[in-house]
């Protein structure tokens, strides 16, 4: 198809032909028809700027709402003229525009921003281009078959409520004695650093602070969806543990269906997040 400067260039030709024809005027026609051959000519190679091209496939990365997302596509073949194209991605919620970084005979980077979290599940990929003269566009269509799970929004900041929990191998001691001596014990000649200098100024006798029960912080999510502001619930459980995961810091997981304890590895992440964005 012409594009609005190729509209234009062959209204120019066709008014040129008639003008060429009405006053019998054999040099406008031969300008004309030389005109017509190239305008041809042009159009032969836009068509063959994708004639050649050949898609193998396309990968999507999973990530949230509102951010960019990174899409790959690898080509098996592309034709040999400058890779200036506009890519199109086209699923079951819209199509959505690559913005592409970088262009070479192999493959194509970029990114999509998907406004929305839950399953895209995508059908069409479709490049087009006016290349390499502008006067005509052409496109090609290739079928996908996939989906990209997409997780709510982050927000861009969080409060973790916290609780400590035993280290292993730490038990937890009522320590006898009164208030003032509490969690200490006679010096046994061992780790003289922890000597309470302050009871042997004041009892003449040496005693060493025992070590206080170690405390690992941790989170617990339990999954209750609200029947109000849903989306924002979600976006909070979200930003949680993905913050938890920056920090190191365990958390446990509780919803319909999928009772995890407190850990961040990447799968867990990665199942609690799939979790959230398919609720």
């Amino acid at each position: 198809m012409p594009t609005k400067m190729g509209g234009y260039l062959n209204g120019l030709i066709f008014l040129m032909f008639l003008l060429a024809i009405g006053y019998s005027n054999n040099l406008l026609l031969i300008f004309t028809l030389l005109l017509l051959g190239l305008n041809l000519i042009w159009l032969i190679q836009t068509h063959v700027h994708l004639y050649k091209l050949k898609l193998s496939h396309v990968t999507i990365q999973e990530g949230h709402a509102g951010a960019g997302l990174k899409v790959t596509v690898f080509w098996d073949k592309t034709p040999a003229v400058p890779l200036n194209w506009q890519i199109k991605l086209e699923c079951d919620q819209g199509d959505f525009h690559l913005k592409t970084h970088l262009d070479n005979v192999s493959k194509t980077d970029g990114e999509i921003l998907l406004d929305k979290r839950g399953v895209y599940q995508w059908r069409f990929l479709e490049v087009k281009t006016s290349n390499p003269f502008g006067l005509y566009q052409t496109w090609i269509y290739y079928p996908l078959s996939f989906q990209t799970i997409v997780f709510p929004p982050l927000l861009p900041s969080i409060y973790l409520e916290l609780h400590g929990q035993d280290l292993e191998g730490e038990v937890a001691q009522d320590k006898e004695g009164s208030e003032d001596f509490r969690g200490l014990k006679k010096y046994d000649f061992e780790e003289a650093r922890k000597i309470s200098w302050k009871h042997y100024a004041r009892t003449n006798e040496l005693l060493v602070k025992q070590g206080e029960e170690k405390k690992a912080p941790i989170l617990d999510i339990e999954l209750i969806i609200p029947d109000r502001d849903k989306e924002n619930y979600l976006s909070k459980v979200a930003s949680q543990i993905v913050e938890c995961q920056k920090r190191e810091i365990p958390f446990s997981f509780k919803s319909h269906g999928y009772h995890a304890s407190a850990n961040y590895t990447k799968s867990h992440v990665d199942h609690c997040l799939r979790i959230l964005a398919l609720c």
